[in-house]
């Protein structure tokens, strides 16, 4: 499995000091999101799941992170499970087309700035052309830009590790004990 993931899911990874996206369905900031965000990793990797961060996603973690930049940039390297992809030649035909098919059918970028609009294309292209069936984002534009190519998971819709642990508890039922036997043989 390939997954690819935005800004928003890889700040909220690495900054538990940084703002929780807003849970659609509830209207207020995601509970717990750096420990949903650990157990989704740690979920992602005992699966042996791909974690693609596009280069424009990466770039907009390493300006949030500021003087930590060198150490979470550290982190991905080593990390077996993440691959970092570049907008590369390929990217770059994708993103074309995606933008000439948008033109072609009247579509805008409603919302979204210009630039962030091309920036958000960029992501999406390079999870396009590196297979990633999802992408993990809480950005609107990356939603409405996937379209039906990607399957867009936000932060909140990963269960808590506690919920998970319940979903998977087995409780082994034990069986009443025999009724004690009378061995005189009388009623």
């Amino acid at each position: 499995m390939i997954v690819a993931f935005d800004t928003s899911v890889l700040v909220n990874f690495f900054d538990e000091q940084a703002n929780a996206p807003i849970d659609a369905a509830k209207g207020a900031p995601v509970s717990d999101c750096k420990k949903r965000l650990d157990l989704l990793i740690a979920t992602l990797q005992r699966d042996k799941a791909k974690i693609v961060v596009p280069t424009p996603a990466l770039g907009e973690l390493l300006v949030k992170a500021r003087q930590a930049a060198p150490e979470w940039l550290a982190i991905l390297h080593k990390s077996r499970h993440f691959r970092i992809a570049g907008f590369d030649e390929r990217a770059a035909v994708e993103f074309a087309a995606t933008q000439a098919e948008r033109v072609a059918s009247g579509q805008k970028n409603e919302g979204a700035t210009r630039a962030k609009a091309k920036f958000d294309d960029q992501i999406v292209a390079i999870a396009a052309i590196e297979g990633a069936t999802v992408i993990y984002s809480d950005d609107p534009h990356i939603k409405k830009l996937a379209g039906s190519r990607f399957e867009v998971i936000g932060v909140a819709d990963p269960p808590l590790p506690l919920q998970a642990a319940q979903f998977s508890l087995q409780l082994d039922q034990q069986e009443e004990p025999p009724a004690p036997s009378d061995d005189t043989g009388e009623p």
